[in-house]
């Protein structure tokens, strides 16, 4: 049981969203992780899709009881995050600081499985 990282690339639709949130909790049980680390550099600037996703993601991670934390997303996303209150998660890593053990690459135009 350690951390694990979860990459997001976008772009991303609100279609996609069931589907990534269906692919964290499967990596969280399988993995026992208890923080969750999403990374959302592809994410960009965002915009209501992304901010959505993010925050269902978010939701998602709380219910399994796990925390979640941002790295890597653009600025104007973060602003985004922190006007809803969402701020508090978005984070970067420590400098020289590892980012966990398991990493998951999620493309949002991928079928879910």
């Amino acid at each position: 049981m350690g951390d694990v990282v979860f990459v997001v690339r976008g772009p991303v639709r609100g279609a996609d969203v069931p589907g990534l949130c269906d692919r964290l909790a499967a990596v969280v049980r399988a993995s026992g992780a208890r923080r969750v680390t999403v990374d959302a550099t592809a994410l960009g600037a965002g915009g209501p899709e992304a901010v959505g996703a993010l925050a269902r993601l978010r939701l998602t991670a709380k219910r399994l009881g796990c925390g979640l934390s941002f790295v890597g997303a653009d600025e104007r996303l973060v602003g985004l995050l922190g006007w809803l209150g969402l701020g508090q998660v978005v984070g970067e890593a420590e400098e020289g600081e590892e980012m966990g053990g398991v990493e998951e690459g999620v493309d949002a135009r991928d079928p879910p499985r």
